[in-house]
């Protein structure tokens, strides 16, 4: 678990609850959680493909009043023990429904950034530890991301046949792989 983004989460926790300036605390929260190297996503069963053992990140209104949220976890831990209190594995139990996303190449700022322009208003963050519900407008504010600019991997090959045919690259979620359960 990385230890500034739970410093943060408990100064936003407390900041609220003593009515302070919260604020600061919530900013450095969102900016802490984008400067960690691995974040760890729901995956959603629907879009599971057993070949690939891939999918996509979950969106799911389960929380917050039926508002779209995105599941990220900042420790593989805690992503676990989410996992299996939900029962979110795959139909066979040889895979947890969650996805590592490392930071480099813009592995989640991409996810972060579909997710807004998909609807996704709130990244419900480390939901079974001290779990925090984040606006994901004010997230890519606050980390100056720019989300009408989305970094999508393609090969050379689909970028020129998309020049060609003057068209714009489908905006979906990457695939990500899931996590193999490991049996004790």
């Amino acid at each position: 678990m990385d230890s500034n983004v739970e410093l943060y989460k408990k100064k936003f926790n407390e900041a609220r609850q003593e009515n302070g300036d919260w604020q600061d605390a919530y900013i450095n929260l969102m900016t802490s959680v984008y400067d960690v190297d691995v974040l760890f996503f729901a995956l959603s069963r629907d879009d599971f493909n057993p070949e690939t053992k891939m999918s996509e990140p979950l969106v799911s209104t389960k929380d917050f009043d039926g508002t779209p949220a995105l599941y990220v976890f900042t420790d593989v831990n805690l992503a676990s023990g989410w996992m299996s209190h939900y029962g979110h594995v795959t139909e066979d139990k040889k895979y947890g429904l969650i996805g590592a996303v490392h930071k480099e190449n813009h592995g989640f700022l991409s996810i972060f950034q579909i997710a807004h322009l998909m609807g996704v208003k709130v990244i419900m963050l480390d939901e079974g530890g001290s779990y925090v519900g984040i606006s994901i407008k004010s997230f890519l504010t606050a980390n100056d991301l720019d989300s009408g600019k989305i970094h999508i991997q393609i090969s050379n090959e689909e970028a020129q046949r998309l020049r060609e045919n003057n068209e714009q690259p489908e905006v979906q979620f990457p695939k990500i792989p899931v996590i193999p359960l490991t049996r004790d």
